[in-house]
């Protein structure tokens, strides 16, 4: 439950960076985002749940590949937009974007259409 709580929270904080341009924070709010989600992503796959089955474990695993994929890109142009430089901060930002559009349609995909 914390891990869906703190990826929640890193999500909201890389989609609502934008918002804090001119407080000169956005770039921060996007690497202190993509850090969180890194952060459970290794977590994540250093320590499976043991209750899970092997399948589940690796369908996590696939998932955790995925959001490292996505967020390592955005950490490193979120860090070099601290700079001032503000193409590599929309770049990350959209990227992450990508992401979260990905990751919202398979969940309405999952909870709405799916039928057994």
């Amino acid at each position: 439950m914390t891990l869906i709580v703190f990826f929640s929270f890193g999500m909201m904080l890389m989609l609502l960076a934008p918002l804090l341009r001119r407080r000169h924070i956005a770039p921060y709010a996007l690497a202190g985002g993509a850090f969180i989600l890194l952060a459970l992503a290794v977590v994540g796959m250093t320590h499976p749940d043991a209750r899970m089955g092997q399948a589940a474990v690796e369908s996590d695993r696939r998932f955790y590949r995925i959001v490292l994929a996505f967020e390592l890109p955005v950490l490193i142009l979120a860090l070099i937009s601290l700079r001032h430089f503000k193409y590599p901060f929309w770049l990350g930002w959209a990227v992450n974007l990508v992401f979260t559009l990905g990751l919202a349609i398979v969940i309405v995909w999952l909870e709405f259409f799916w039928h057994w």
